[in-house]
């Protein structure tokens, strides 16, 4: 009989760590499992998935990492997925030195899942990104305009959720919305413009355990919430999406991980989208279960159970990869639970 653990998952009623809880719910394993939030409804949303939720700081509040130590120390937490950018970037300096295992990978890995430049300069001559140029001003954005042809996809080389992106066909516009960004953040961000990918939009989502990938799955990002509002079209919050066969795409996604992180271990999502010539090319790597969760665990894979099964429960046994429904489409709502259904069976869940 195995042990029981505790797991920690932070964000417990944000969309990601909601599925991440309901993922592990259906796992169906030996597990005490904790929940943060930042908000009463948060915890309430949670509270059906957890034994107990607690309330606290923000990811970018400055008590947020004392608490989060508080609590692994507290409630003896065994394992903790974190899922919002402000939190990964909050424990990035001290990574390494928390001793609970963490669904995100270590320091060095964690930078270039945090900063799109960084992973952009790991990658650089491997073929496996869109070309790409840093853009301080007019003048660069006429340079990458020449170099690259209209349009250009010009975004911030931090944050989630397609930050600042945005299509750009002449340089006074991107000039203009940079300007905007900088205003309205009161900063002076890095930004990044590069070749438009005008073709599919993929993730590929990893565990890897010291060094070596176990399994891997792959999906398309189809529609985004509120889409028709946003200016780049992206809001970062799928509405519609499918499982998607890996075969091509896990060599490409596999390397980039190896090149971002050169002992890969723990969760890594990779961003791809395909060029005019339908050749995948890495956007982002997320240190964290990004896309849709609960899709992977309804088709075949849940990301959720693996991780604690290969970092808990699992000694020195092969994993076999699972066997994926491609073509099982999620449809969300913001006002009805989420639907499921295969349009080669017409099967839906």
């Amino acid at each position: 009989m195995l042990e029981q653990k505790t797991v920690l998952v932070t964000a417990c009623g944000s969309s990601i760590g909601l599925e991440v809880l309901r993922s592990l719910h259906q796992a169906n394993l030996p597990l005490r499992v904790i929940g943060t939030e930042v908000s009463w409804w948060g915890k309430q949303v949670a509270e059906p998935y957890c034994d107990e939720v607690l309330i606290l700081p923000r990811g970018d509040d400055a008590d947020y990492l004392p608490s989060l130590t508080r609590v692994l120390e507290s409630h003896a937490v065994d394992l903790a997925f974190v899922n919002t950018e402000p939190e990964l970037e909050a424990i990035a300096d001290c990574r390494d030195e928390i001793m609970v295992v963490l669904s995100c990978p270590g320091k060095v890995g964690l930078q270039a899942c945090l900063s799109k430049q960084v992973l952009h300069d790991r990658l650089a001559g491997a073929d496996l990104t869109a070309e790409t140029m840093v853009v301080h001003g007019r003048e660069d954005l006429e340079q990458a305009l020449a170099t690259f042809g209209s349009p250009i996809w010009l975004r911030c080389a931090e944050g989630p959720r397609g930050r600042g992106s945005i299509i750009v066909e002449q340089a006074e516009d991107g000039t203009f919305w940079m300007d905007y960004w900088r205003r309205r953040d009161a900063g002076d961000d890095v930004w990044l413009a590069h070749e438009y990918l005008p073709g599919r939009n993929l993730n590929w989502t990893s565990i890897w355990k010291d060094g070596e990938l176990v399994v891997a799955a792959c999906g398309e990002r189809l529609q985004y919430f509120l889409s028709q509002v946003a200016v780049s079209g992206i809001t970062g919050n799928v509405s519609h999406c499918r499982l998607v066969d890996s075969a091509l795409i896990t060599p490409i996604a596999s390397q980039a991980v190896r090149l971002a992180d050169a002992r890969p271990h723990g969760i890594y999502a990779v961003d791809l989208r395909e060029d005019k010539q339908g050749n995948p090319k890495v956007t982002e790597i997320n240190g964290r279960q990004a896309f849709r969760p609960l899709l992977y665990t309804q088709g075949g894979i849940n990301f959720s159970k693996v991780f604690v099964q290969v970092m808990l429960m699992i000694d020195h046994q092969p994993v076999e990869q699972p066997v994926v429904e491609l073509g099982l489409e999620m449809v969300r709502g913001m006002d009805f639970e989420p639907i499921f259904r295969n349009p080669e069976t017409g099967v839906t869940g």
